[in-house]
């Protein structure tokens, strides 16, 4: 009986649960088939390359390929033997390395790892843990434009200098939320929203079907006349050629005076500068960013000091909850690897995602 060699790869300090959670994970695999034999074969890259191959275009990039970590020889060997892998972190031309792969499941919800390693081919299929983070970054996000309407950041400052002043906040029941991208992220946030006496408001490519908790689809070229709309926007987009720099000067501009803008999907959907100058200028009322477009944020860079800025360093996940969740469905995902059937969140490579 030949064994299917499933290959564990992804950054072993991003799981934070406890041990035997990670165990119990793993025994749920081999559970799925006796003929599952589980590889442990990191392979990582550092937080900066990681950012710069999540870009499109990033495969045929020297300068990138460069810095990718060499493969040990332990590397190899296990690449030579594994049949399916989870991964953040691939080398490029994997599939050139890894002559038995079949399929790859990511752990997070972007695939701009896997295609920069040159995947899906037609040997091997690719696919993501979208919707594995939805309700925790959902949270985040709602978190984030209460704490801007409730005025929580300056009630902060009162306590810190012991003034007894009232800060009063403003109602987000009755306001109109704009979602660029309306996923497992947006559909969540859009649920919070509602329940909140919100309009939802979204863009997505399909109008004619409706989505959830949305009030009104917007098609993405109509993206500027949904901005005018709203009081606060969210970005929960994909990282596609199409979406690289949709938030620029033009479209802060289409956004209401003193709106709040928030960005939870990739760093490279906001033009940075542009963001610091419409927070300057009054234009926004306050922004949020969990992602910037180089990660880490260097220290001297100009988002730190940006007026009216909530930032955070690619935090709004739940790293307990989420290896929880991917695992629930990488484990899924096997039993219909091995049954024959069709694979969840398979990447589309004609759609970007």
């Amino acid at each position: 009986m030949n064994p299917l060699v499933v290959g564990i790869m992804y950054p072993p300090r991003w799981d934070i649960r406890p041990a035997e959670a990670y165990r119990a994970d793993l025994a749920a695999l081999r559970a799925l088939d006796p003929r599952v034999e589980i590889v442990d074969c990191r392979y990582v890259e550092d937080d900066a390359l990681r950012t710069a191959r999540g870009r499109p275009g990033s495969a045929a990039d020297p300068g990138l390929r460069a810095l990718a970590p060499e493969l040990t020889e332990d590397q190899r060997a296990a690449l030579a033997r594994i049949e399916v892998a989870l991964v953040a972190d691939l080398p490029f031309d994997v599939a050139d390395a890894a002559p038995r792969l079949r399929w790859v499941q990511s752990v997070a919800a972007g695939n701009g790892q896997l295609v920069s390693a040159g995947l899906p081919t037609p040997r091997v299929a690719a696919t993501t843990a979208a919707g594995v983070n939805g309700v925790p970054i959902a949270e985040f996000a709602f978190a984030r434009l209460l704490a801007h309407f409730k005025g929580h950041r300056e009630l902060d400052e009162r306590q810190r200098e012991h003034r007894w002043k009232a800060v009063f906040g403003t109602l987000v029941s009755g306001r109109t939320l704009g979602l660029v991208g309306v996923g497992g992220i947006g559909g969540e946030i859009a649920k919070r929203a509602q329940a909140f006496g919100m309009t939802v408001y979204a863009t997505r490519r399909r109008t004619d079907v409706p989505a959830p908790n949305v009030d009104r689809l917007f098609r993405p070229e109509d993206l500027h006349d949904m901005l005018g709309r709203c009081d606060a926007v969210v970005s929960a987009a994909p990282e596609t050629a199409e979406t690289v720099d949709t938030m620029d000067a033009a479209a802060f501009a289409a956004m209401r005076p003193g709106a709040f803008y928030c960005n939870v999907g990739r760093g490279s959907f906001v033009v940075e500068d542009d963001l610091i100058k419409a927070l300057e200028s009054g234009r926004l009322g306050a922004a949020a960013l969990d992602v910037a477009r180089t990660e880490p944020l260097p220290a001297d860079d100009p988002l730190w000091d940006a007026p009216n800025l909530y930032l955070s360093a690619h935090c709004s996940s739940d790293a307990r909850d989420h290896f929880t969740g991917v695992f629930r469905l990488f484990r899924e995902n096997l039993a219909r690897y091995l049954a024959g059937e069709p694979l969840r969140n398979t990447v589309d490579p004609t759609a970007g995602y």
